[in-house]
């Protein structure tokens, strides 16, 4: 990662936890009076943050999430910049249990006509019978001016994330697509959010839904969307802010 306090929350990131890690289905996104300090938080409240996040080398740098309303909490993910134009986003999640690695995704940004898509892998856990299985899936943030969107009464358009089918995957990927994505249903809308309009503090409104509401695809997929949807806001801040 760039900076010394973006290294150093890299570090911690292995040593903490997805255990306890919850996000409201509908909550917002709020930022400090002051610019500057490029801090923000998230929660159902502005006097009561459930996480922060922090851009310690600006608009331009990494983005960290902790695990808590200050930022003397534990780090709990990160999103740094890759690339030669400094404009790839690789995510890294803590491990999914004791003595494993943490988790690294990147995720992708391209054109589909005059809009942009950002798509991203993610481990989500699904119920067979008695166990617990895990299995990677491909998603993706697309505008959107749909109904679900406009019921979060903020601008009439904004993003969905939604599902991707196994065909649906970036032609630069490695790595094949897990065969049992091709069970789900591609195309499910799990998670809205838009800028907001109401307030000098609030940066977004979000919303999960669908199976993206009811926790069954596990803290690590809810973890990776939030910090997506941040990391995509952040992203066109840097135009807003130029």
């Amino acid at each position: 990662m760039g900076g010394a306090e973006s290294k150093a929350a890299h570090q911690k990131i292995h040593k903490t936890t997805l255990a306890g890690v919850t996000f409201p289905n509908t909550f917002e996104l709020y930022y400090e009076p002051s610019w500057k300090k490029l801090k923000l938080s998230l929660g159902e409240a502005s006097s009561e943050p459930l996480y922060t996040f922090n851009l310690p080398e600006g608009w331009w740098g990494d983005l960290i999430i902790y695990n808590g309303p200050t930022l003397e909490h534990p780090p709990l993910a990160a999103v740094r910049n890759t690339g030669k134009s400094g404009m790839g986003n690789a995510v890294t999640l803590p491990p999914l249990g004791p003595g494993q690695e943490v988790l690294e995704e990147k995720m992708s940004r391209r054109r589909k006509g005059l809009m942009d898509v950002f798509s991203f892998a993610a481990v989500v856990q699904a119920q067979e019978g008695e166990k617990t299985t895990r299995r990677v899936e491909r998603f993706e943030w697309v505008g959107s001016g749909r109904k679900e969107v406009k019921d979060l009464h903020e601008w009439k358009h904004g993003w969905k994330l939604r599902r991707v089918a196994a065909s649906g995957a970036d032609e630069d990927e490695d790595e094949a697509e897990d065969e049992s994505a091709n069970e789900m249903p591609a195309g499910e809308i799990l998670a809205v959010w838009a800028d907001s309009t109401m307030s000098m503090r609030k940066a977004a409104k979000f919303q999960f839904l669908n199976s993206g509401a009811t926790g069954e695809l596990g803290e690590a997929w809810a973890l990776m969307a939030v910090i997506t949807f941040v990391r995509v806001w952040q992203r066109y801040m840097q135009v807003v802010m130029v």
